[in-house]
């Protein structure tokens, strides 16, 4: 085994861990009822957008600063594998969202989970990113959540019609994540530690390759 890579039970014997799941499950719990029962999600499709807005929102809040230092070290892909207790919080957390927006979706917006975006997408998801954790590359994930910055434009513009920008949308998505995710898959291959990452990058791919064309 790799001397940096974690068992599973290593990993959950973390501190940060528990506590980042029992703080995002309340948080986004929270935020998910609070905006339904305030009346500021009215309809299926509001509610089926509140988690993935909450989630996308903080995900490209996080990322900003860990894409920053990225483009400033020369886009050096070796500073994605230090390490901080705030980027497994953030692995945790949205881990959190996408366990969430399976249960709560079965309930509130059943017809809108589809078989791809949701039990396939969502589960791979959570496969990978606890093996983020396990492999403690979870300073990756926090660098590529800038990624979600075009789910940003499309969970506001879906809760609000004022808000919804389809060419930015466009834009962004076709940017971050056909141009700048094919790139990062040829770095990963190249210089990142951990060896493997690069598959799990071109796993990936071939989803936003879908979502672009529909």
């Amino acid at each position: 085994m790799n001397t940096n890579e974690l068992t599973v039970s290593q990993v959950f014997q973390q501190s940060v861990v528990p506590i980042s799941f029992g703080a995002s499950f309340a948080l986004l719990g929270g935020f998910f009822f609070g905006c339904i029962y305030s009346g500021l999600a009215k309809n299926e499709k509001q509610i089926s957008w509140l988690l993935t807005f909450a989630s996308s929102f903080v995900c490209t809040l996080i990322s900003i600063p860990c894409f920053f230092t990225f483009w400033l070290s020369g886009w050096d892909i070796r500073m994605l594998g230090i390490e901080a207790t705030w980027h497994t919080a953030s692995v945790c957390f949205f881990i959190s969202y996408l366990i969430l927006d399976l249960s709560l979706g079965s309930i509130y917006y059943r017809r809108r989970i589809t078989f791809l975006t949701g039990w396939f997408h969502h589960t791979l998801y959570i496969v990978f990113l606890l093996w983020f954790l396990r492999m403690r590359t979870a300073s990756f994930f926090c660098t590529a959540a800038i990624l979600e910055l075009p789910t940003l434009i499309l969970a506001a513009g879906s809760l609000s019609k004022v808000w919804r920008c389809d060419f930015l949308f466009a834009t962004s998505f076709f940017f971050l994540r056909l141009v700048l995710h094919a790139w990062m898959i040829a770095q990963l291959r190249l210089h990142h530690r951990v060896e493997s990452l690069w598959i799990v990058a071109v796993v990936v791919y071939p989803l936003h390759l879908y979502w672009f064309h529909g």
